[in-house]
């Protein structure tokens, strides 16, 4: 749905983004990260029409990013900045009534659409409300229910959580969830990794305007990870299965808790069955074992080098 072939913008020498080659399949979220200049906000811009590139190409569901080709592509997308403009003496009816005029929805239509993005949101009850009245989490629900009046293919959301209380993370994290389930493709760019680990399909890093790595969190953790680690929770007999553990080649840590080993794996993934193996064999109660999960901060650390 969205896709860039070596997409470059330069501001001076260093600043910009360089050579971008983005993917976004349909209907999945796409995780942008990447530190407060980095280059994820000029991407959105481009994708919008709002900015030429200096070289490179753009498309949004198939549809080149250029001059002639702009209304169609604002048709397809909804974008919500990190911050946007609001009317606060509008009501929210108001407010999502003059967009819904803007996108040049029906009146009829305007009344229907504002009723549906509301619902989406878990917005209805705000109907009436002054828009000056709305916290900072209420505002960035009716701002996607305004991203969303017009029924765009693609949401590009740009730091949707920045400045939310952990009680309005959470909302925002099921909203997105549910667009996502409406077969919305959402490419949201933040830089409050646990929020992305949690909801993103694919994640993309980019720093200084390169794109580092995209793809699967667990892929991307699987390229970059030199060791797998393990927890083994246990039924009994914890030091048995600790010491066993140590004895194995290809162990080179084992940390233990109340009922839990947690081991660090350094042979060929194809091996861990041998392993498994080799700890029931040796009489060891394993009630389960399993990979830790990829820590999105970490990968982020890894792949920027820091």
């Amino acid at each position: 749905m969205i896709r860039t072939e070596n997409l470059t913008k330069k501001y001076g020498k260093d600043r910009g983004v360089f050579d971008l080659n983005l993917e976004v399949p349909k209907s999945t979220i796409y995780g942008y990260v990447g530190p407060n200049g980095a280059g994820k906000t000029t991407t959105i811009q481009i994708l919008c029409g709002l900015v030429k590139p200096t070289s490179g190409k753009a498309f949004v569901n198939g549809i080149e990013v250029i001059p002639k080709n702009i209304n169609k592509i604002k048709s397809k997308i909804g974008y919500l900045p990190d911050f946007f403009g609001v009317y606060d003496q509008m009501s929210v009816w108001e407010y999502l009534d003059f967009f819904g005029a803007a996108y040049k929805l029906s009146p009829k239509l305007r009344k229907v659409r504002i009723e549906e993005v509301l619902e989406i949101t878990g917005a209805s009850y705000m109907l009436d409300y002054k828009v000056a009245s709305l916290s900072r989490g209420m505002r960035q629900k009716i701002g996607i229910s305004k991203t969303m009046l017009h029924d765009p293919d693609i949401l590009i959301l740009d730091e949707p959580a920045g400045g939310l209380d952990p009680y309005a993370r959470i909302e925002m994290r099921k909203t997105i969830q549910t667009l996502k389930g409406l077969g919305k493709t959402i490419l949201l760019s933040s830089h409050i990794l646990p929020e992305l680990a949690s909801i993103c399909d694919i994640i993309g890093i980019i720093e200084k305007g390169k794109l580092l790595i995209q793809g699967n969190l667990q892929e991307i953790t699987r390229t970059l990870r030199e060791h797998i680690v393990l927890e083994i929770r246990l039924t009994s007999n914890l030091e048995n299965a600790k010491k066993l553990c140590e004895d194995y080649e290809n162990i080179d840590k084992v940390d233990a808790s109340t009922d839990m080993l947690r081991v660090i794996y350094t042979g060929k993934r194809s091996n861990l069955s041998h392993f498994t193996r080799y700890l029931i064999e040796n009489a060891v109660d394993i009630n389960t074992i399993s990979e830790q999960q990829a820590d999105l901060e970490k990968v982020f650390l890894d792949v920027t080098k820091k």
